[in-house]
């Protein structure tokens, strides 16, 4: 860990640990003098850089600027964990580690608690879920197609000592652990316009509607944040669908229990801006 960084300082000096949230303030931040006890939030967080002495050197993070020091990465806290991306003023480009966005706490928070022994992310990103969560599983594996992600999600696991195990590949050649538990952030289809790194590739839904089933062990639960017009219609099994916007949703999905299609609409409000496993169990128990 690095002194520093814990979800408490964030709220202290950002007003808020959420990290969607705190995006928005990074530029306001950037450009105040930090006081010593934020040196660390102002480097990793904000992108500023600091006196080479307010902070522990380490050079996969860091380079040195004269007598300064400036984040290499953003290094952000989550939980217990720390979680690595791309600083907000990185340039654009196709292999872009996107700061969390709602997107994230949407799918983090929306998985049902209880121990698993595998928990496979399909497209982790940064592995935001699996370090917001990690109590989740015995064994984290992850998998995405863009080689810099799959770097940043290992450096995080690593600097919050949680053991993941990340490949790089696509969501059609997913590796082989019978998983209890399936996640995906999905992005965005390429009908959406976004920015080319938020993009789906061609053919990506189908692949990875085609692949879920085949990567749970029976009974396997799969929790997938996504576009609501990208999720088929004539999925087998047991779905529970929950809209929080008029494109936007999660879906509750176990291929091999009886079939059973629930669909709900929940507006957000200050108190409980994301989706949450209350969502799924709330539209489970009150039924079709």
């Amino acid at each position: 860990m690095i002194p520093g960084l814990t979800p408490r300082a964030l709220a202290a000096w950002a007003g808020t640990d959420r990290l969607a949230a705190v995006a928005h303030r990074v530029p306001q931040l950037a450009a105040e003098e930090p006081l010593p006890a934020a040196m660390a939030l102002a480097c990793y967080v904000a992108g500023r850089a600091v006196p080479a002495d307010r902070v522990a050197f380490d050079d996969r993070l860091l380079e040195r600027v004269d007598d300064r020091v400036r984040a290499r990465v953003a290094v952000l806290p989550l939980g217990r964990s720390l979680l690595v991306c791309d600083r907000l003023d990185a340039r654009p480009s196709e292999q872009l580690v996107c700061w969390p966005d709602d997107s994230s706490h949407h799918l983090a928070a929306a998985i049902p608690r209880g121990r698993v022994a595998c928990w496979l992310d399909i497209g982790c990103g940064s592995a935001f879920a699996q370090l917001a969560r990690p109590e989740l599983a015995e064994r984290r594996v992850a998998i995405d197609l863009n080689p810099r992600a799959v770097l940043h999600a290992r450096l995080g696991g690593e600097l919050s000592r949680v053991a993941l195990e990340v490949t790089e590949g696509d969501a059609g050649a997913l590796p082989a652990c019978a998983a209890q538990l399936v996640t995906c952030n999905a992005p965005l289809p390429a009908s959406v316009e976004a920015m080319l790194w938020r993009r789906a590739g061609a053919g990506f839904f189908d692949r990875l509607f085609r692949a879920i089933p085949a990567a749970l062990a029976p009974g396997g639960l799969a929790v997938v944040h996504c576009a609501r017009a990208q999720i088929p219609g004539d999925l087998p099994g047991q779905r529970t669908l929950v809209s929080y916007a008029p494109d936007f949703a999660v879906l509750w999905w176990r291929p091999d229990a009886p079939a059973r299609v629930v669909e709900r609409h929940r507006e957000l409000t200050i108190d409980r801006p994301h989706l949450d496993e209350h969502d799924f169990v709330l539209a489970s128990t009150r039924g079709a």
